[in-house]
């Protein structure tokens, strides 16, 4: 199994630590590292380390290089980019502040995406026995999974709200290792995940960054939400859970309240406007992230420019 590990960073110190700790673990792998300044600020060649900055995306992309958002960890879609041409079994994504909690990361992750997603199909109309017509046995349904979403140790990604009441009312969190069912929407964390490089062309995340755009920090919740849909359609699984990392906050909860809050009324209605959507192409990943930017029922500037950019984003592959 051969892996790329797409990790955006802006903070010489962290990914120079995030290197030296994951040293074993990714020997064997190809490290994208983008670099969130307009050029390199910092020296980090070595064997199996790609280092990209602003000045890669421009000469990539050209004029359609705006889809790259700058000032975010939403840069690391170039890294996704990237790690596509690099012929791998599996993308995986990571922040820099996060350190290995297992042994084998890498193995885990690609038995969760390359095993059946399992997921409940029937359900008892009745509690303490199985109604006339229940199957005895055949009550799963079963498909191919195509992205798993890891957890955290230590600090847990929680918005900036939830986190501040935590400091009063700090309440326990217990991991659950699970298939999100068919239908359903769940948070999808952009600092631990992995997924099989065909999913690409509809892994973007989205337009973000203040003053540039007027979001930021959803950037790989609402991909989360798109992704979903289209494996939902496709029938593809989705996978959450195991294997954790270490996660050390290296954010500020106040600067990631000022960030979160013009993105918390959209978030409650966003889900349920791309649910609406009807898709109705089989053609992969990649036609139905077009057919779901065309059909995004949204509008105003920051939508429009979000349409086309998911569009050419598409066409990068």
């Amino acid at each position: 199994m051969k892996a790329a590990i797409v990790v955006p960073t802006i903070r010489e110190a962290n990914i120079t630590k995030f290197l030296e700790v994951w040293r074993d673990q990714f020997a064997a792998h190809t490290v994208i590292i983008v670099e969130d300044n307009p050029e390199p600020s910092f020296d980090i060649a070595k064997a199996g380390i790609k280092h990209f900055s602003w000045k890669d995306i421009d000469s990539d992309l050209g004029e359609h290089s705006w889809i790259i958002p700058r000032r975010t960890d939403c840069i690391r879609s170039y890294g996704f980019f990237k790690a596509y041409y690099e012929s791998v079994d599996m993308i995986v994504t990571l922040d820099d502040d996060c350190y290995p909690s297992v042994p084998d990361f890498l193995k885990i992750h690609y038995e969760k995406i390359t095993s059946p997603a399992f997921s409940q199909a029937w359900v008892s109309t009745v509690e303490g026995a199985a109604p006339r017509g229940m199957p005895y046995q055949n009550i799963l349904r079963e498909c191919e999974c195509i992205l798993n979403h890891g957890l955290w140790n230590n600090v847990p990604d929680l918005d900036a709200i939830t986190q501040l009441a935590n400091i009063r009312f700090k309440q326990p969190i217990k991991h659950i290792d699970q298939v999100i069912p068919r239908g359903f929407y769940f948070p999808m964390c952009g600092m631990n995940i992995a997924f099989d490089p065909k999913i690409t062309p509809a892994m973007y995340f989205l337009l973000m960054g203040q003053p540039t755009w007027p979001f930021d920090r959803f950037g790989d919740i609402w991909c989360g939400i798109f992704i979903k849909k289209i494996c939902d359609h496709l029938g593809y699984g989705v996978k959450s859970g195991n294997p954790t990392v270490e996660h050390q906050r290296a954010s500020d909860v106040w600067v990631n309240l000022c960030k979160e809050l013009p993105g918390y009324q959209v978030n409650e209605t966003l889900w349920k406007a791309v649910d609406a959507i009807v898709l109705k192409t089989k053609d992969g990943f990649k036609g139905c992230y077009a057919e779901l930017s065309e059909k995004l029922p949204l509008t105003g500037q920051y939508w429009d420019s979000l349409k086309r950019a998911m569009k050419i984003w598409t066409d990068l592959f």
